[in-house]
């Protein structure tokens, strides 16, 4: 038995090393076939994903998936934009962009400063210098920048509308893998509004300050600006007639929304929405519009971007903004009709509905609705 024993030991020994050199040579040949693939490989079925966690990260992973080839994974270094460093260096296309927080001496304020490139922007939108020729009504629709069957949605739906008063821009952020699929989308629709930072969930309020300062320079003649995700349905004859109304009536400097009141800081580090004391420190949030959905006034956003100078950043961006409005006193009206649940067979009676589940389903519902509740202008 005992020599049965030393035979099998022998053996084993011999094995490991072996099977051991086999593993090291399949791994060698694996990432050696991974680098090998150009990012141009991607074809035209591919669907972009962000896989990104809550805490701070020296690099952000984009991983590309398509139904027809092998998963690939492109990385670029990059330090979250919303830091508390005062100063944050963000790589993009190998050129590097400075968010500046620099300490005013003088009255102990802290400035920040966002500063990013416009990669497309609409030509024939607004104009420039806020004539009449900028629209009555202009929707600019928070999109990620994969979100190309969302985009395709809304301009064949609810973003349709053939009346000279309403036009439509999409805000993106920067993806390195889409960046041919954006170039022909942009040439097609001439709808996008893209700046190079990078597109994902804790950069809402740099896409959110950016789509404001485009909407200052290039369309500041227009008379309302709809903020609204990019899984909203709306019923556009709804809205028009309402900001007529309110038009007429000389209200003509508001901010509109779902309003929260009461609402608290989520304190549980595993939360996606942690926010901590130092961030934050009281115990209730001011109240704050939903930010999927809202409409406010070129002189209501031009104070925001003023304050936004000598406030913290924070990634959630509907709290961001209501903050920014109790330290301006900007009263936010309550309009229950943009509705926070998706509930397309209420559009009769709402300006929007959030939370379709595809592209489908908005296209789907829209033919079911659109007809019978007139949403159409």
């Amino acid at each position: 038995m005992w020599k049965n024993f030393r035979i099998l030991l022998k053996a084993l020994f011999m094995t490991v090393p072996i099977l051991f050199l086999i593993f090291i040579l399949a791994t060698l040949v694996l990432n050696f076939g991974q680098q090998s693939k150009p990012e141009t490989s991607i074809d035209e079925e591919t669907y972009a994903r962000v896989y990104t966690d809550n805490s701070t990260v020296d690099s952000m992973v984009y991983q590309v998936v398509s139904p027809n080839i092998t998963e690939s994974v492109v990385q670029i270094n990059t330090t979250k934009v919303l830091s508390k460093n005062n100063t944050t260096k963000v790589l993009v296309k190998n050129k590097t962009t400075t968010v500046v927080a620099t300490h005013n001496n003088t009255n102990s304020t802290q400035i920040y400063e966002y500063s990013f490139s416009y990669l497309y922007v609409p030509v024939q939108v607004c104009s420039s210098n806020g004539t009449k020729s900028d629209p009555f009504l202009l929707f600019v629709v928070k999109s990620d920048v994969y979100n190309m069957a969302n985009r395709m949605a809304i301009r064949n739906t609810w973003g349709a509308s053939s009346n000279p008063g309403i036009k439509l821009v999409f805000l993106l952020g920067y993806l390195p893998v889409m960046k041919p699929f954006i170039q022909k989308e942009s040439n097609m629709y001439k709808d996008i509004i893209q700046l190079n930072f990078i597109d994902n969930y804790h950069n809402n309020t740099i896409k959110t300050i950016m789509g404001f300062t485009w909407v200052a320079t290039h369309c500041r003649g227009a008379n309302y600006i709809f903020f609204i995700d990019d899984d909203y349905i709306v019923n556009t004859k709804h809205i028009w007639n309402h900001l007529q109304s309110l038009y007429v009536a000389e209200k003509r400097s508001v901010f509109l929304g779902f309003v929260w009141k009461g609402a608290r800081p989520q304190r549980n580090t595993k939360s996606k929405w942690y926010i901590s004391r130092d961030d934050f420190k009281d115990n209730v949030w001011p109240p704050y519009a939903s930010g999927g959905s809202l409409v406010l006034t070129v002189d209501i956003i031009n104070k925001l971007l003023t304050q936004f100078k000598f406030m913290k950043p924070m990634f959630i961006d509907d709290v961001y903004l209501g903050i920014a409005c109790k330290k301006l006193n900007i009263s936010l009206i309550h309009e229950s009709r943009f509705s926070v649940r998706y509930r397309p067979d209420k559009m009769n009676h709402l300006f929007s509905s959030h939370g379709f589940r595809s592209p489908m389903k908005l296209v789907e519902d829209w033919k079911k609705f659109h007809i019978k509740y007139d949403m159409v202008i």
